[in-house]
């Protein structure tokens, strides 16, 4: 049997639709863990071992790609991804027997990078920045500018953060439409809010329905595939904030201005929380996806595979009026108005687009062992002026380009092979 090799991603993930149907992608049921895992099977016959349950475990180094230095970074990424094939164990020869429940949960630890994000909100400074070093005085009494050190405070700690529960359950080859050969995989996720992201946007849950079709082509060796994905956002508050029951223990991931906490950063939280909830606009409220994916197998050990998503979201409705001391204003007249002055229109609800391009090269030197390198732009769809942005490479100060290599272990099958022996 022919191994393929699953995609890697933190933020995961709230994009997830399957896609191709067939190969990696299909296995994985969206932006996952670069692990190494079968294709699906015609048929059955065997119950699996370890009662059907199988884990990956994944880790993987990210590098940001960016031509500015100050905003350089570098992550390390942690996935477990545990799956239960219940088709496979009491289903087998159906059209369920390739059902499963799959759970996705990642760590970031951030080890290189300015962004606030990254840091705790304790502060580890003492007091006031005093001088540094020993300014020498010159015969006149000034100071010797060139003996002045450089002052850099002492930075805060660097957090770990955690990333939201993903529990998906799919059938992928549900079914084959005859002689066309594609292949229909359904699949069901709802998402749990773990994450301090979510839980600073006040998310309650995310459902996901989603359907794709995939066929492949030179005896398995080329994949293709499409697939549709909606999503439904459940959130307390239409805008992002603390949770007073938290203790304040919330945060935004990432610095792209495209996420719903922009420039709400740790610090800000803490120096002045009333700024909470006012940056960044409304959460969305739903958003749809659209899904392209293509793979091919060089050889036995090595294959290709790339994929592009287009998220489409809305964000909640939202009330144009405001008083300010007794007086009632339109807000949404005033931003009519702005974006007339230049030209533009303001759409209601808001509306925002986001693209991602991967393109990995996977190795599978065994059957338990899967390394991964990728190349991953993750950018809004269109850039402030509404131009199209193009997906595939970012090198300015935006840093949406990584580039990440990370090896899995597929424990089960490492289990299986020492079992035996």
């Amino acid at each position: 049997m022919k191994l393929l090799t699953r995609f890697a991603v933190v933020i995961g993930a709230i994009i997830g639709a399957d896609a191709a149907g067939t190969g990696a992608w299909a296995q994985s049921g969206g932006l996952s863990a670069g692990a190494a895992t079968p294709t699906v099977e015609a048929t059955a016959s065997t119950k699996p071992r370890f009662y059907g349950f199988a884990l990956d475990l994944t880790m993987a180094d990210g590098s940001g790609l960016n031509s500015i230095g100050h905003n350089y970074r570098n992550d390390f990424v942690w996935y477990f991804e545990p799956t239960w094939n219940l088709g496979k164990m009491y289903l087998r020869g159906s059209r369920w027997q390739t059902l499963q429940l799959q759970a996705r949960f990642s760590l970031t630890a951030n080890v290189s990078g300015t962004d606030e994000a990254n840091f705790s909100g304790y502060s580890n400074s003492t007091g006031p920045q005093g001088t540094c070093g020993n300014p020498s005085i010159n015969d006149n009494g000034s100071v010797d500018p060139g003996s002045v050190a450089y002052c850099s405070p002492k930075p805060n700690n660097r957090r770990a953060d955690y990333s939201d529960t993903f529990l998906t359950l799919r059938n992928p080859r549900i079914y084959t439409i005859p002689k066309v050969e594609v292949a229909i995989n359904p699949s069901f996720r709802v998402v749990l809010p773990t994450s301090a992201e979510s839980q600073y946007s006040t998310l309650i849950m995310s459902i996901q329905p989603s359907i794709s079709i995939g066929r492949s082509f030179l005896h398995d060796k080329l994949r293709l595939g499409y697939g549709f994905g909606f999503t439904k956002y459940f959130h307390r508050y239409a805008a992002p904030q603390l949770d007073p029951t938290s203790g304040g223990q919330a945060a935004t991931v990432g610095g792209n201005y495209n996420d719903g906490a922009f420039g709400a950063g740790l610090s800000n939280f803490y120096a002045d929380p009333s700024r909470a909830g006012t940056i960044g606009g409304y959460n969305p409220s739903y958003s749809f996806t659209h899904t392209v994916s293509g793979g091919y197998q060089l050889s036995e050990k090595w294959s290709v595979d790339v994929i592009y998503l287009i998220v489409d979201a809305f964000t909640y409705d939202h009330s144009c009026t405001l008083q300010v001391n007794g007086v009632t204003y339109s807000t949404c007249a005033s931003g009519d108005a702005v974006a007339a002055n230049s030209g533009a229109t303001v759409t209601r609800p808001g509306h925002r687009d986001s693209q991602v391009f991967w393109a990995t090269l996977a190795y599978q030197p065994v059957d338990w062992l899967g390394l991964t390198l990728a190349w991953i732009n993750w950018a809004p769809l269109q850039k402030p002026d509404s131009s199209y942005r193009q997906g595939l490479i970012s090198t300015d100060y935006n840093a949406f380009t990584t580039i990440q290599l990370g090896a899995t272990i597929t424990v089960d099958k490492l289990a299986a092979r020492y079992w035996r022996k």
